[in-house]
């Protein structure tokens, strides 16, 4: 038996139909300039810059400020421990902000000088920590062999072992340097 296949005219005429409108539909959204009822506002944006923009149908207002930094100042509370047995002391940073820097309470200015004290208890401090580094490495030397042992990795674990303990060994070693010589 001999078949042709029928054309589904309607089908095809259907789906062209729709196609044009699709096309047409985009090309007029494409070519008609959309206008809107608000101004167009182009202002200029800088980091120290504020402004604030009320627009409706009836007009619009502008508030605009150059070189306006919100904060000049800032205090920040730190928890900081201090000595051998970790004594909490609370610490005040005052924090200044200016347009051209960040000038904090602990940065140096031109013309401040150490004085002996000052100097005194930076000696004391690093003489202090070389100490300490010296005997946290011999106390991580000791206690490496024990951890060479692991499979695979011991001997990366004994080299880390040593390395913590000689930083551990500096920082108490200058913390008791300077709580010694009231630093």
């Amino acid at each position: 038996m001999y078949y042709r296949q029928r054309r589904n005219w309607g089908v095809i005429a259907l789906v062209s139909i729709l196609g044009i409108s699709n096309l047409s539909l985009m090309n007029t959204l494409v070519s008609q300039k959309f206008k809107s009822p608000f101004p167009n506002l182009n202002l200029p944006v800088g980091p120290y810059t504020s402004y604030r923009v009320v627009t409706s149908e009836k007009g619009y207002s502008i508030s605009y400020r150059a070189n306006d930094p919100k904060i000049l100042m800032r205090d920040k509370l730190i928890d900081e421990n201090k000595g051998l047995f970790n004594k909490k002391s609370n610490v005040v940073l005052r924090e200044t902000y200016t347009m051209d820097d960040f000038g904090g309470s602990n940065s140096s200015k031109e013309g401040t000088v150490m004085t002996d004290k000052d100097i005194a208890c930076i000696k004391v401090e690093g003489s202090g920590n070389a100490t300490g580094r010296v005997v946290g490495a011999s106390v991580g030397v000791k206690a490496a062999p024990a951890i060479s042992n692991v499979p695979i990795v011991g001997w990366l674990l004994a080299g880390l072992v040593t390395m913590v303990a000689q930083d551990k060994g500096s920082e108490i070693g200058g913390d008791v340097a300077r709580n010694y010589n009231d630093c």
